[in-house]
């Protein structure tokens, strides 16, 4: 699962209960970087190689189409720069990683089927079906250099706590059914102390401590203007990638097509992450 760190989007809009209910576990219990992420996450954040560095950058690419985005209902704020500079920067990383969009889409088409009806009976909003996603590509044996593991990158302490058998011999982590209702019952809980589905996805990459605690020192309860971790900043943007390429891909083509496209080379990814 993300510790601290695609996909996208909302604005905060709902006012939380007490903050200091009931505590949970950390599923990200260190604070690193996008090297102990999946290769869902890596494909978005990963450092360059500087021999690379000579590689052209594309000047014939269309610009992103700026939409009416949202994630369970929270707009993204697209009138705050700093927001479209994310958006951008997210889609111009997956962009280079379009012509994989097919067999994502059949992974996805496989996969919702399964865990459509788990979140409803747990009254968990349907764009929660995008975190798998930006977690492990849907690639079911996916494992982070972290040890978090499955579909929804559980940590192995966490996925214990939530009811999950996780030893030598058995890791209910990659069992899709039983981690997905561990997952939302986890996303429930996290729900309940936090009011805000945005938020919620934040603590879930982030860990609910660490989210509690920055609530605290701000005095706001937004999402989009909150002082987080770099891969967290940008995991409610990764999502909602997802989200879009997947639910309305007609509305991209022109931006992903490959006719237009220029490999994006490391040189080019680090020039972004370098601006942002």
């Amino acid at each position: 699962m993300a510790i601290i760190r695609p996909a996208v989007t909302v604005a905060a809009k709902l006012i939380a209960p007490g903050v200091g209910s009931t505590a949970l576990p950390n599923l990200h219990p260190t604070k690193t970087s996008a090297v102990t992420r999946s290769d869902a996450t890596s494909l978005l954040t990963r450092r360059p190689d500087v021999s690379a560095m000579l590689a052209p950058v594309a000047t014939n690419a269309p610009e992103l189409p700026l939409l009416d985005v949202n994630f369970c209902g929270e707009c993204l704020p697209l009138d705050q720069t700093d927001v479209v500079d994310r958006w951008k920067h997210v889609f111009t990383l997956f962009r280079s990683h379009a012509s994989d969009l097919g067999n994502l889409r059949q992974r996805a088409e496989a996969f919702f089927p399964i865990i459509d009806p788990i979140l409803e009976e747990y009254e968990i909003p349907d764009d929660f079906r995008y975190v798998p996603l930006a977690e492990s590509a849907l690639r079911p044996k996916a494992v982070s250099r972290a040890g978090a593991a499955g579909y929804w990158q559980l940590m192995p302490a966490t996925a214990r706590a939530l009811g999950l058998k996780v030893s030598g011999k058995t890791d209910e982590r990659f069992n899709v059914q039983k981690a997905t209702v561990a997952a939302c019952r986890y996303l429930r809980k996290l729900y309940d102390q936090l009011g805000s589905w945005s938020l919620v996805a934040a603590a879930y990459n982030a860990g609910p401590g660490y989210m509690k605690n920055q609530l605290k020192r701000d005095d706001h309860r937004d999402y989009y203007r909150m002082s987080l971790p770099r891969e967290t900043r940008y995991y409610l943007y990764r999502v909602l990638l997802y989200k879009e390429v997947l639910s309305r891909p007609d509305d991209y083509s022109s931006y992903l097509s490959p006719e237009t496209q220029t490999a994006y080379h490391p040189f080019n990814r680090f020039i972004l992450e370098r601006a942002s």
